[in-house]
């Protein structure tokens, strides 16, 4: 039996790591985090007081089947995850990007192993503890565990303390319907996450995340299970008469139908959209094809070529009509010149201070070990080697990854 809710299309692009919930340390965060999103004005209006909940049972850790699907809205991005595959302890995951990650076999445990990220590179990370035993759900229930990691942009890795407790059952409403749900409130040294599980969607309908100038909010717009292994599950209890996937797939039906048109054109518009995209993604790689070799032809020009150990090759090219100064940082690789372009935009909104003087360069480089081309995205105009360390001690006191180089 397939499960569905909500009308929008499913596509859209990963917001790195979004399907995974990477679980948080201490108390004291996670009341400052519940009482901030209270009083801010864009914060979702709170929901229903557990109080005038019928309580679910306890909820076991979620069963996943292979094609499982789940559209969400990401900060306005819509994104699709759907289970590849599925053994004891891990799930396989992809979306709509291309992205292919492995978790857990529950919502609390963050990704094991991931392909190329855009802004992590292929990575790895282990646990250290057992995140499961948060399971089953009941309010008051509390896991502590550990997480080392690293990945290609980031080859020193990082390690991290996490905690997360169950604060209760509360009713949410987000785009694919009103859901009664677990609350789990987790919390890390750089950010804390509210975490609404409802299991009969055996995942997540709404994600919170407070970070230390932003927030995020990622809710469900639609699932399709494999199976129809929920469907005698409560979706929300209302006092004492709750309501199940089987009694509400009259109401589900009539609510389908009418979005049916609506959803269709949609859709229809959106993967339009998509592939007009992924046309122009090529073109644009063609054209920079091109250029390149026409460059590398000519007698001279603004291009650079060198050869390391290994067949490895480097090409730079200017990205900003900025002085590129004699030094520079590396603080990132992508695969394409597009996907540093945003990494670009991005990095500098985040650490404006560090970067609002620095322009953006971009080295291409082949490793010669048969996994292809990267991109490098390096910040230039620093005029010295001691400002470029200084610039990387900077960023790496922010978890930043940072590498100081100088510029051809």
């Amino acid at each position: 039996m397939t499960t569905r809710k909500g009308s929008r299309g499913p596509v859209g692009r990963l917001a790195i790591l979004g399907a995974a919930v990477i679980a948080l340390s201490g108390c004291g965060q996670i009341e400052q985090f519940l009482a901030q999103t209270s009083q801010n004005s864009s914060a979702p209006p709170p929901p229903a007081p557990p109080s005038e909940l019928a309580e679910l049972p306890p909820a076991p850790k979620p069963i996943y089947a292979p094609g499982d699907t789940y559209v969400y809205n990401d900060d306005g991005l819509i994104v699709q995850e759907e289970v590849v595959s599925v053994s004891p302890d891990r799930v396989v995951w992809r979306n709509d990007s291309g992205l292919i990650w492995t978790t857990g076999t529950n919502v609390v445990t963050p990704p094991l192993a991931w392909s190329s990220d855009p802004e992590l590179g292929r990575g790895r990370q282990s646990i250290i503890g057992d995140p499961s035993a948060l399971f089953p759900l009941r309010a008051g229930n509390v896991v502590a565990f550990g997480v080392r990691g690293s990945s290609e942009v980031v080859p020193t890795g990082w390690q991290d303390e996490n905690r997360c407790v169950v604060a209760g059952q509360e009713t949410v409403e987000v785009s694919a319907g009103r859901f009664t749900t677990f609350r789990i409130d987790c919390e890390r040294k750089d950010y804390i996450s509210r975490l609404f599980y409802a299991p009969v969607v055996q995942n997540y309908v709404l994600r919170i995340r407070q970070f230390p100038n932003s927030q995020s909010r990622k809710e469900l717009v639609s699932v399709t299970l494999g199976n129809d292994r929920t469907k005698d599950m409560q979706i929300v209890t209302e006092g004492n008469a709750p309501v199940s996937m089987a009694d509400a797939g009259q109401m589900e039906k009539e609510m389908e139908t009418m979005a049916e048109k609506a959803a269709e054109a949609e859709m229809a518009e959106t993967v339009l959209d998509q592939r007009l995209g992924m046309i122009v993604d090529r073109l644009e790689r063609a054209i920079s094809k091109l250029e390149n070799d026409a460059t590398v032809r000519a007698p001279s020009g603004g291009t650079i070529a060198s050869r390391a150990g290994g067949g490895a090759s480097d090409k730079t090219e200017m990205k900003d009509d900025k002085p590129a100064g004699k030094y520079g940082v590396h603080l990132a690789s992508y695969r394409t010149r597009k996907g540093a372009e945003r990494g670009w935009a991005k990095l500098k909104s985040q650490f404006s201070s560090e970067l609002s003087d620095l322009s953006l360069q971009t080295t291409e480089f082949d490793p010669g070990d048969g996994r292809g081309k990267f991109v490098r995205l390096i910040a230039a105009g620093l005029p010295s080697k001691n400002a470029a360390d200084d610039t990387c001690r900077a960023l790496k006191a922010k978890r930043q990854f940072c590498k100081s180089i100088s510029m051809p």
